[in-house]
């Protein structure tokens, strides 16, 4: 069964083939769907194009790897978009028990 890579994901390996300090340390592919490329390059106008990345420490078939999750960036609202949470209600303080027996009460 050949490896499929799922859309906007990747993995980095280390680089068996560093020679000098100016060679990666790690190396690998990054598979970008084309919705979404399509989608930051409308959004964004300038000339660089962001995209959130995300890492994790995996190790796949024996061999310690970094696998990738790409995304479009978190913008944050705009401070007008934010609705201040009203307060919650202090805790009502429990009713002292008494030490007698208070069955006979009818209410």
């Amino acid at each position: 069964m050949a490896y499929e890579p799922k859309p906007n994901s990747g993995t980095l390996w280390p680089n068996d083939r560093k020679n000098s300090q100016n060679h990666p340390d790690v190396r690998g592919d990054l598979f970008l769907d084309r919705e979404l490329l399509r989608t930051l390059a409308t959004k964004n106008k300038d000339q660089l194009i962001k995209v959130s990345v995300a890492g994790w420490n995996k190790v796949i078939a024996g061999k310690d790897c970094i696998t990738l999750s790409a995304s479009e960036p978190y913008d944050k609202p705009p401070q007008s978009q934010y609705r201040p949470q009203p307060p919650k209600p202090a805790a009502k303080p429990q009713p002292e028990r008494a030490d007698y027996d208070d069955s006979d009460i009818p209410f």
